[in-house]
């Protein structure tokens, strides 16, 4: 007999014969015989047939609808034969065919893979069960085997096959672009990477991982450069004199900065002068968009953001983004500066001081007015003297004509009123596109004519109207030409900063035609992001915009419209936001609307501190994850000083703004923000425990246990069972954990979350004949989950504790269950951190390629997560990795690599954390010195921090290395305050 599941559900008898499907009276019983196939030696145990098939039914009728079940399924397989040894019932387990294994397509190809990949796929007939697909039993092992099947396509090089199957699989997209790079495709391998980051930024709001992004720009060095310049979606006309220019002012290196009105071309003329010098760049050419940066103090986050690094923020951005470009050849283009001119010059002074190999092109209405910059003002398009057809301003205004009227052609007729506009507009290119987008509905002649009165009162005031002028009626003609409920519309989209998408733009009263037909104007861009659409104003048209939206009187109306929807927005993203059951987490998905929560939250600080407090009690756990540490705490300062009546909400802020100072290593911050949230919210018992967990890394024990035995709450027990194992009291941890997960099975699913996710951050770790401190997981993860997510932590937890007893199998038998737990809720976050663990432990129990596979696997969740603190983590832990393995020059690349990340957000336990574990990776080199110093220098990046048990153990691992100084008896001295089980009995041995 043989069962094909490959593809659809079939069944051939020992005679060939296929089972008909008439045959199958009752679904159940193909789906019986579908779940023996699939499993471990075709075999289930009656009851767990009976909860897949009759979840919630009486016991009884269960039973019956299984006895049943097993007749019919007995009478298909069998026809008109005897059913001999199939299906049968034993000691309560069902066998599939109690005389041996059944031949089952899966089992074959799984077999075949391993030893001829090509026979295999051969064998692959199509997904597993395709009918059902909506079952949670066949589900992940359909994603096992269809990712089988890819990886075997991808292996014998049919990577377009491969990606048919799955068009995200980053292996094949890889394979793929090799293979057109090879062939000579390279701008077709670059495209595909690029479908393939809009597609997962539209399906998941995920970038591409490491190894796809690096041979992106590996392909992009090969073809051109680095850059971050995309292709112009319109042709750049004339200015070649101006070009030639540029270039030969930016070989001085140095800053060069282009002036002019707005309006002008800086920006076009910077952006091909730049794209045109890719090849003289090592490290290539980068372009900033600051126009859309409000606060000065967010410059050096922006021009981060730009070279596609992690956040410029902490004490000093400026040092942070210099450090940074120190080593690199590039030119740096930052456009728009006019309003930002103090931040711009102190980036450049920064830059040029510590970073001889950037050269930087700025783009400004006015200079910087910093030592050794040079400036170019950027003039007007070549204006034709009477009908002249082949100066730039005629060929630029007829190029744009054909955007909107492809027929349009210039010919003696029109020729001199298409001169005539171009004088007229003194050949300004923005108010020359303007025009031309008129054309869509008149002719040159009536163009010149409407321009002739927009701009007689200027002409009348002299022989020379300054371009500034001249452009400034250029967009009062543009704007007075539009419809009432067209100009209407404009005003309004001035509150947006930056970019917008279509649900925001209707929620202050746009009509998808009505913008539309401001895009054909050009008074409107449009960008595409992923499948979606987004609207931008140029600066200069969205400071009309502005006035005219204060002229109208409605400024407060709409700017409160736009808070309003980006408060909902940010609820809706809040993983905390009330919402039961499973908590999931996409912190990046708010990176493209990060301006305009800024600007929402700039609004409510000013007119309305109740919304400012709800938008930062939404916005904190993004600041978290995306590394805005210092720029959030600033925020939910503010929030909070004009917020001043106690309430829940304001509670919540204040454990917020704890948590993010936390993360800065300001642990003295901890007991005064959590004393004062419990104060706005003193009936609140959860809020009570809240103010346990802040403790726990930084106060006295007992006074967390004291918190711990005046609640019943099942949060207490949570918050009890970590207290012991900050405590390293194993056997009390081991049991209170243990306990814990027993409550959690029996606790209602969906109950509102409320356990806060805490771990121990640093295990010990073998090394050589005893232990060492390792920096492994954040202490505070900033979430906090419900029943089934917090049973998966739990197992995590409970894992800590086998470690600490130094039983490996206990603790990966722990983290595993996690594992499994939180794939099948289908949780990125809390697998990454289960991942993680795994990986750790199956790396302190000397099984390297596990760990690597799971550790990388972690990493690239938090990658696709957006959580720059958890990478850094995960490549601290792949740096132990390797050094544990014997590759001690990877292990400090990845070391260090993660201090520098977390040096640039002013991270300081991870900072500390991460000297500590390069001093680690040092001593798995054997280089006992090197890690002294550093356990040294890791002592003293936690003293002010506050973190006592982390301290403690940093301390007495730097005087066991022979460091200098009161090490020994300051860790004794922690240690016994905390009373740590583990901790203090080595303190007070070391002498």
């Amino acid at each position: 007999m043989r069962i094909r599941l490959l593809g659809g559900f079939g069944v051939d008898r020992d005679g060939g014969a296929p089972v008909e499907a008439r045959e199958w009276r009752l679904r159940k019983a193909r789906t019986l015989v579908k779940l023996l196939a699939l499993a471990p030696e075709q075999r289930l145990h009656r009851e767990v047939l009976l909860e897949t098939l009759w979840p919630g039914k009486d016991a009884a009728a269960a039973a019956n609808n299984l006895h049943q079940a097993l007749h019919v399924a007995r009478r298909a397989l069998a026809g008109d034969g005897d059913p001999g040894e199939l299906l049968k019932l034993r000691d309560d387990v069902v066998v599939l065919h109690a005389g041996g294994p059944v031949d089952v397509d899966v089992l074959r190809f799984e077999r075949t893979a391993a030893q001829d990949p090509r026979a295999a796929v051969a064998l692959y007939a199509g997904d597993l069960l395709p009918e059902d697909r909506f079952e949670d039993w066949a589900a992940r092992r359909r994603e096992e085997l269809r990712h089988t099947f890819c990886e075997l396509l991808v292996g014998l090089g049919e990577h377009e096959r491969a990606l048919a199957v799955d068009p995200l699989h980053e292996r094949a997209v890889r394979g793929l672009m090799r293979q057109l790079a090879d062939a000579g495709r390279r701008s077709e391998a670059l495209a595909r990477y690029e479908r393939l980051r809009d597609e997962l930024a539209a399906e998941y709001g995920t970038d591409p991982d490491d190894e796809t992004r690096d041979l992106f720009r590996e392909l992009l060095v090969e073809k051109a450069g680095r850059t971050n310049l995309g292709e112009p979606l319109t042709s750049f006309v004339g200015r070649e004199r101006e070009i030639g220019e540029v270039h030969r002012l930016l070989t001085r290196g140095g800053l060069l900065t282009l002036t002019g009105v707005g309006g002008a071309g800086k920006t076009r003329l910077a952006e091909e002068a730049a794209r045109r010098r890719i090849p003289r760049y090592r490290d290539g050419v980068w372009f900033a968009e600051l126009a859309r940066v409000a606060d000065p103090g967010l410059v050096p986050d922006a021009v981060a953001a730009a070279l596609g690094l992690d956040p410029a923020a902490g004490g000093n951005p400026l040092r942070t983004l210099a450090g940074r470009l120190r080593d690199r050849t590039l030119l740096l283009v930052l456009d728009n500066c006019e309003h930002l001119l103090t931040a711009c010059a102190e980036l450049t002074v920064a830059v040029r001081r510590s970073c001889p190999g950037v050269t930087l092109l700025a783009t400004s209405r006015e200079p910087l007015h910093v030592p050794g910059e040079v400036t170019f003002r950027v003039p007007s398009l070549e204006v034709p003297d009477g009908a002249d057809r082949e100066t730039a301003s005629v060929r630029l205004f007829v190029e744009r004509a054909r955007d909107v009227r492809v027929d349009f052609a210039l010919h003696d007729g029109n020729a001199a009123d298409v001169a005539e506009i171009c004088r007229r507009l003194d050949g300004i290119p923005l108010a020359l596109e303007l025009a031309a987008a008129r054309m869509s509905h008149l002719e040159p002649a009536e163009i010149a004519e409407r321009l002739s009165g927009a701009l007689s009162l200027l002409r009348g005031q002299g022989a020379e109207v300054n371009r500034h002028a001249t452009l400034r009626a250029a967009l009062e003609w543009s704007h007075d030409l539009l419809g009432p409920d067209e100009q209407a519309l404009l005003r309004r989209l001035a509150v947006f900063a930056g970019s917008f998408s279509l649900t925001a733009a209707e929620r202050i009263g746009a009509d998808e035609n009505v913008l539309g037909r401001l895009v054909d104007k050009s008074l409107v861009q449009v960008e595409r992001a992923g499948d979606r659409s987004r609207y931008r104003l140029l600066e200069t048209i969205r400071q009309l915009a502005r006035e005219k939206l204060v002229a109208a009187g409605e400024e407060a109306e709409f700017e409160a419209a736009h808070c309003r929807f980006f408060i909902r927005l940010a609820a809706d993203s809040d993983p905390d936001g009330g919402a039961s059951g499973i908590v999931v987490e996409r912190p990046q998905l708010l990176d493209i609307d990060h301006d305009n929560l800024r600007a929402a939250l700039g609004w409510a600080v000013r007119h309305d501190p109740e919304q400012a407090l709800r938008l930062g009690v939404s916005l904190w756990r993004y600041w978290l994850a995306r590394g805005h540490f210092v720029e959030g705490a600033a925020w939910l300062q503010r929030i909070l000083g004009v917020a001043a009546t106690p309430s829940p909400l304001r509670s919540r802020a204040s454990f917020a703004l704890a948590i993010l100072e936390a993360r800065k290593g300001l642990g003295a911050r901890l007991r005064p923000l959590a004393d004062a949230a419990v104060a706005d919210d003193a009936e609140s018992e959860e809020a009570r425990l809240m103010r346990g967990f802040l403790l726990l890394g930084v106060s006295d024990l007992d006074e967390v246990e004291q918190v711990t035995q005046n609640s019943d709450h099942a949060t207490a027990r949570w918050l009890a069972a970590l207290t012991a194992l900050f405590r390293e009291d194993v056997p009390a941890a081991r049991e209170r954990f243990v306990a814990f997960l027993r409550e959690l099975e029996v606790t209602d699913p969906d109950e509102l979350p409320r356990l806060p996710v805490v771990t121990l951050c640093v295990p010990l770790v073998p090394l050589g004949a005893g232990t060492v401190p390792i920096f492994e997981e954040s202490w505070l993860l900033g979430r906090r989950v419900g029943a089934v997510q917090g049973h998966a932590y739990a197992c995590s937890a409970l894992a800590y504790a086998h470690r600490l007893a130094g039983d490996l199998p206990a603790a990966l038998d722990s983290t595993e269950r996690a594992v499994e737990e939180f794939a099948r809720i289908d949780d990125p976050a809390g697998l990454a951190h289960a991942l993680n663990h795994l990986g750790c432990v199956e790396r302190d129990a000397r099984r390297f390629d596990a760990a690597e596979k799971h550790l990388r696997e972690g990493l690239r969740l938090r990658e696709q997560l957006g959580d720059r603190r958890a990478e850094n983590l995960s490549l601290a832990n792949l740096g132990l990795l390797a050094a544990a393995a014997g590759d001690a020059t990877e292990g400090r690349r990845l070391a260090r690599r993660a201090l520098d990340r977390g040096e640039a957000v002013d991270d300081g336990p991870g900072t500390g954390g991460a000297l500590l574990n390069l001093a680690v990776v040092e001593l798995f080199a054997g280089r006992r010195e090197r890690a002294r110093a550093l356990a040294d220098q890791a002592t003293r990046s936690f003293q002010d921090q506050g973190y006592l048990r982390v301290e403690a153990w940093a301390r007495l691992l730097a005087a066991e290395l022979g460091a200098p100084g009161e090490h020994a008896a300051k860790a004794r001295e922690i240690f016994r305050r905390l009373g740590c089980r583990i901790g203090l009995p080595r303190a007070l041995n070391f002498r």
